[in-house]
């Protein structure tokens, strides 16, 4: 097996253009090809306890689908954190029966990191497998990197977060019940649950593009504490759909986070509120009526993908239910 290493957390440009040779050499050599990576992400472990995934596992996951990755096999991180270069080798020898391996320029590996490029390349070559060593991919000047791609994310820069991505930051949340706040105000929302486990833009108000009920939908998302009418601590992710008139509680959604807004801010009055949020819809729907225009092919293939990965996950959940 030929595997792509990485800790991979979401499948940006520069893993893609991995995964790209991945195939080539797979094809080439007759042999199935897969991503490896860690669980949890290695830098939860040996972090400061900041770090917070770009993507949650089922994200990730519905990622690694859509790209066409055939498999994606998870190490536990604990289980080889300790272990020299050498024996990590040898243990993808016995569990995968890998004979080849492709990486990043920057890869570490093994105990205190003494893994790199060159260890691998003259171990390998010994073992006589597959090795290739990618450079960074540079877009607009910039190395694409999981670290600047949350950068971006963390000053709410959408756009430039889809370019490194090569497709839009997003959500994938079931919708929970709210007060019901919105609905009086005349702007019914969905509220998403967020998990701790996700890294979140900025607060503010965003124009996105919302997957659910079979269709996508222009939406101006909120991220915030709603200041107007409440000091609570929870932060909180409501969307209005333009157009939409029914019930969501219980769907699952994909939030296309498209570009940001404004930022969020405390209003003098109801009032003052609903004529901003009217502005809001408007600017969310007339970005996403470009957007959708631009990018229709994105939009239908991400439509036609979810609707069998949605399917596998109804699965899933009814398994679990029935514990299966």
């Amino acid at each position: 097996m030929i595997l792509v290493l990485g800790s991979f957390d979401g499948f940006h440009k520069g893993h893609q253009a991995l995964f790209d040779i991945a195939r080539d050499v797979s094809g080439r050599m007759s042999l199935p090809w897969g991503v490896l990576t860690f669980v949890p992400h290695p830098q939860i472990v040996l972090g400061n306890g900041k770090f917070v995934p770009l993507f949650t596992d089922l994200e990730r996951d519905f990622i690694a689908s859509f790209l066409g990755i055939p498999k994606v096999l998870k190490m536990p991180f604990y289980q080889i954190k300790d272990l020299s270069p050498a024996d990590f080798i040898e243990e993808l020898e016995r569990r995968f029966r890998a004979k080849g391996i492709i990486v990043g320029e920057n890869f570490k590996f093994g105990r205190n990191r003494r893994g790199d490029v060159a260890f691998l390349r003259e171990y390998l070559s010994r073992k006589g497998w597959f090795f290739a060593a990618i450079p960074p991919l540079r877009i607009d000047d910039m190395v694409v990197s999981s670290s600047l791609i949350r950068q971006l994310t963390q000053k709410g820069l959408m756009p430039q977060t889809q370019r490194m991505l090569g497709y839009p930051y997003f959500i994938i949340s079931r919708v929970v019940e709210g007060n019901q706040r919105g609905r009086k105000l005349g702007f019914p929302t969905a509220n998403l649950r967020l998990s701790s486990y996700k890294l979140v833009p900025p607060r503010g108000v965003y124009a996105t593009a919302v997957l659910t009920q079979e269709r996508w939908w222009s939406g101006a998302l909120n991220i915030g504490y709603n200041p107007t009418f409440e000091r609570g601590t929870e932060i909180h992710a409501e969307v209005h759909l333009d157009g939409f008139d029914g019930d969501l509680y219980g769907e699952m959604m994909i939030v296309l986070f498209l570009s940001h807004i404004r930022e969020e801010r405390k209003f003098e009055s109801a009032q003052a509120l609903i004529a901003q949020m009217k502005e809001d819809v408007i600017h969310a729907k007339e970005f996403c009526r470009k957007w959708f225009y631009e990018h229709e092919s994105l939009l239908v293939a991400l439509k036609k993908h979810w609707e069998t990965y949605e399917s596998s996950i109804k699965v899933l959940d009814a398994g679990l239910r029935l514990g299966l």
